[in-house]
């Protein structure tokens, strides 16, 4: 899991009275912003004085020690009317949990009504929260990036189940570094395969970094015939910003992309103006434009566009039709079964231990 550095605390007068705070992964916070700040001016256009909406999309996810660490706020009337966050290191924490289900911040949230019918992409998802604090609108999806020209033989790697299969040894590259590993993929392997699987990654892993380490090691010359990642995985932007030489192919999973949720906490009693913030995160508009740039939204009116996981046609490489694409995540009852720090502690250790 992602070290946290301790941030310095918010002083109240950063964050009073503020209606909406806006924190999402920087790959789409440019568009996050832009698709925002269209929606505020629109706001207040319509209304008198302005509307009186108060919101901020932070320049950073987490560097930002002026909004990042607003878990240490005590009291209700300075807490964001409603605050995003991204995977599993912001609220998802047991701190945080445990304060909302039942110390001083119990009562303080609920969640927003997500749409009816959640896009396709969401089919056979719980995404609604059983304890009414957390509402998921969107996701930034995990895919495999395959180098045909390493695979010497062996069968294009399809799901993420085969990122552990035999074949695959000293072969594969996932995010983050050596000591660090995405707790993203950690999770649900453990989740389905236990302590084996997460022994067989670490023999198959051979390449760690962020995702432009990664894609610049995947495509490099050497190594091609043998040695290095045949295989990446890595988020569905970064996976669509490789260079498409004719041995490189896009590959949505066919067991699902591994899904890193984008989630909101919302206060219970929120006010008009609140309750219109609220409602743009689960907007055609920020879907689309989230679409666009490669990450998933719940509209139902987004569209994507899949042509970055049919592979390219040069080099021979066929051109496969794509499955149904789908997610897998862990879900809710894995969230609050077993604090996640915990978790992913004993995951971690199972895995260096094999390393």
């Amino acid at each position: 899991m992602q070290k946290l550095k301790d941030d310095p605390p918010v002083h109240d007068s950063e964050r009073e009275e503020l209606d909406f705070l806006g924190s999402i992964y920087c790959p789409c916070r440019e568009r996050f912003a832009d698709a925002y700040r269209r929606f505020e001016r629109r706001y207040k256009a319509g209304r008198k004085e302005g509307g009186n909406l108060r919101g901020v999309v932070p320049s950073e996810h987490r560097a930002d020690g002026k909004y990042f660490n607003i878990v240490s706020i005590k009291a209700r009337e300075k807490f964001p009317a409603v605050a995003t966050a991204s995977g599993y290191l912001d609220f998802f924490r047991t701190g945080f949990i445990e304060n909302a289900e039942r110390g001083y911040m119990r009562g303080w949230f609920s969640s927003l009504p997500l749409p009816e019918k959640p896009h396709p992409l969401f089919d056979g998802l719980e995404l609604r929260d059983p304890k009414n604090i957390f509402s998921i609108y969107g996701a930034m999806p995990y895919v495999l990036v395959v180098n045909h020209r390493r695979l010497n033989g062996r069968k294009v790697p399809r799901s993420v189940a085969d990122l552990i299969a035999p074949e695959f040894s000293a072969s594969v590259g996932v995010p983050y570094g050596d000591d660090d590993i995405s707790e993203h993929l950690l999770l649900p392997l453990w989740k389905t395969f236990g302590a084996e699987g997460i022994e067989a990654l670490a023999r198959n892993v051979v390449k760690t970094g962020h995702a432009p380490e990664l894609i610049a090691s995947l495509i490099a010359a050497e190594g091609r015939e043998a040695g290095g990642a045949c295989v990446c995985l890595m988020t569905w932007f970064f996976a669509n910003t490789v260079p498409k030489h004719g041995y490189i192919e896009v590959v949505w999973p066919e067991d699902g992309a591994l899904f890193c949720p984008l989630y909101a906490v919302a206060k219970a009693d929120l006010t008009e103006t609140q309750k219109a913030a609220a409602a743009f995160l689960f907007s055609a508009e920020l879907g689309q434009s989230m679409a666009d740039g490669y990450f998933a939204h719940l509209n139902p009116a987004v569209r994507y566009s899949m042509e970055g996981e049919r592979g390219h046609e040069s080099q021979n490489l066929q051109v496969r039709a794509l499955p149904r694409p789908h997610f897998q995540w862990v879900g809710w009852d894995y969230i609050y079964e077993k604090p996640l720090e915990e978790r992913v502690a004993e995951i971690e250790a199972v895995f260096y231990r094999a390393r």
